[in-house]
């Protein structure tokens, strides 16, 4: 076993010799030394604010980027955040729909990740097919910029998560998660 070590090592050694070689043909000059990228200083970025439960940021405006203020948790915005997840599982929840038909309706409420993510779902292979009995409930607020909303349907109660991008912008759909046990 030793051996293989040793053996493993000077082959090590070898190859390290041997790549030090073809750099420094490499160059320009016979014998010179390889050229070397500058150095830099560059200081790093300064990392974004992040926003508190309460909607408030830790620091700066985070809305800053859209130039429109930061959301924040009020009344309005959890019933948008309901309204809009209550919307997009009655659009979701039709697997009869046309694939054309239930695409042109669904995806006017997903984010452009999600488009991507939601593009070839087949309608037929949900298993929901109507909304309720019961309203939807929002049950994660912990950041401004997302929401979890609970929706029953008839094949049990999916998950919509929700994402704004500042405080006047529209909630869109992440994700529709299906009941544990439902694909």
């Amino acid at each position: 076993m030793r051996a293989m070590g040793s053996v493993r090592a000077g082959t090590a050694v070898v190859s390290l010799l041997l790549a030090g070689a073809l750099l420094g043909a490499c160059s320009d000059e016979p014998g010179s030394p390889a050229p070397s990228a500058p150095a830099t200083t560059a200081a790093p970025a300064p990392l974004p604010a992040v926003p508190t439960a309460t909607g408030e940021p830790m620091e700066g405006d985070l809305g800053s980027a859209t130039g429109a203020p930061a959301p924040v948790w009020d009344e309005e915005s959890r019933a948008a955040a309901v309204a809009t997840a209550t919307a997009v599982m009655t659009a979701y929840a039709r697997p009869a729909l046309d694939p054309d038909a239930w695409w042109g309706e669904f995806s006017g409420f997903l984010s452009p990740a999600a488009q991507q993510d939601y593009q070839w779902v087949q309608p037929a292979s949900i298993a929901a097919t109507t909304v309720g009995p019961g309203p939807a409930v929002l049950v994660d607020e912990s950041s401004v910029y997302l929401a979890r909303v609970e929706v029953p349907t008839d094949a049990g109660t999916y998950r919509v998560l929700l994402s704004r991008q500042d405080g006047p912008t529209s909630w869109l759909v992440e994700r529709v998660e299906p009941p544990e046990g439902v694909a």
